[in-house]
């Protein structure tokens, strides 16, 4: 007689938690449809954004960036051209061993790599998780020009 009674209790009780979940408000989306919403100062994965006045990115490949990476997914192969310029021969980064730390662009003193909102990364192959420069200035998009300083608007516009 004990276990059928505990039998009916626990149907109960179980009912009772589903009719008051009935009502509740959902939290379920429709992923391909609706897109999370999110947060201000998200982490997604690192971009390295286009510049809207020049059409390239910042990057100088100092390697700032792939020294500072825990993880050493940033890979930078630069070479100094006639001028004693760095030239940017390969930008890598293997999104697979990416943390999302934030570190590389921390270390990046040109503003060149950015935390993006991406959050989609999945993949079949492992080799396709690895991101080249067009890839990571696809996914960075295009970086608005700063906002000049009000003090050297107004001294323009006085002289």
């Amino acid at each position: 007689m004990g276990e059928a009674l505990y039998t009916v209790y626990s149907i109960a009780k179980g009912l009772i938690v589903t009719f008051i979940n009935l009502f509740r408000k959902k939290v379920t989306l429709q992923y391909p449809e609706v897109r999370w919403e999110l947060p201000s100062g998200y982490r997604g994965i690192p971009c390295l954004p286009v510049d809207a006045e020049t059409g390239k990115d910042l990057c100088v490949g100092c390697g700032a960036c792939a020294r500072a990476c825990p993880a050493q997914c940033i890979t930078v192969e630069a070479h100094m051209d006639e001028n004693k310029k760095r030239v940017v021969d390969s930008f890598t980064l293997d999104a697979s061993r990416c943390m999302f730390c934030n570190l590389c662009e921390e270390a990046c003193t040109f503003d060149a790599i950015k935390m993006s909102d991406t959050y989609e990364l999945a993949c079949f192959d492992r080799e396709e998780a690895k991101l080249d420069r067009e890839d990571l200035n696809r996914i960075g998009g295009v970086r608005e020009p700063k906002p000049k300083e009000p003090e050297e608007a107004v001294v323009k516009e006085a002289a």
